[in-house]
């Protein structure tokens, strides 16, 4: 199954929103809360399993030839699923696909692919000095900013707890919320 089957509306919608969740999905609850958070608010959201990042990619490149991608396009990531969004925001941009937000919290194991093209605005939540969690990073070509934000500054969430705390959600979702204008 493709995923066009879940995501390709026949009709285009306002926008469309991309939850990858971290390893073997049980520990991205908080990336569901979201989702339903932001689906509540009409907003075209939906969550993936990470490793599904390549494929989602390569269906919105293919319905962008066609005409038949919303935008704007957003990309959230937890844990691996944070290192996943930086790939797919590279590689939707290197197609031409502009990407209005890029969305990461605490983006580990290895450290994520540096930002190149894809997205003007880049917001990652993290927590420094530990060894999951990276912060994003800029390469040659990326003309957009990145906002690395400590939150050891405003909560003593965890790496696998980041995701589902309420002041980083809210902080994460308000983001999300200006963007798409909803």
């Amino acid at each position: 199954m493709t995923a066009s089957t879940f995501m390709a509306p026949a009709t285009a919608k306002a926008e469309e929103v991309y939850v990858l969740r971290g390893a073997f999905d049980v520990f991205s609850a908080g990336m569901n809360q979201m989702t339903r958070r932001m689906q509540a608010r009409g907003i075209n959201a939906h969550a993936y399993s990470n490793g599904r990042w390549s494929g989602l990619a390569a269906d919105i490149i293919a319905r962008h030839k066609q005409g038949r991608v919303s935008f704007p396009i957003v990309i959230l990531g937890h844990s691996v699923g944070g290192q996943e969004a930086s790939a797919m925001a590279n590689k939707l941009g290197q197609a031409g696909v502009p990407v209005a937000l890029v969305v990461g919290f605490d983006p580990g194991f290895a450290a994520p692919q540096p930002f190149r093209y894809g997205s003007p605005r880049v917001v990652n939540f993290y927590i420094p000095n530990q060894p999951r969690g990276n912060p994003y990073r800029s390469a040659t070509g990326f003309g957009g900013s990145i906002n690395n934000v400590d939150i050891t500054r405003f909560t003593h969430a965890d790496h696998v707890a980041i995701d589902k705390d309420p002041q980083v959600q809210s902080r994460a979702l308000a983001v999300v919320y200006a963007t798409v204008g909803k």
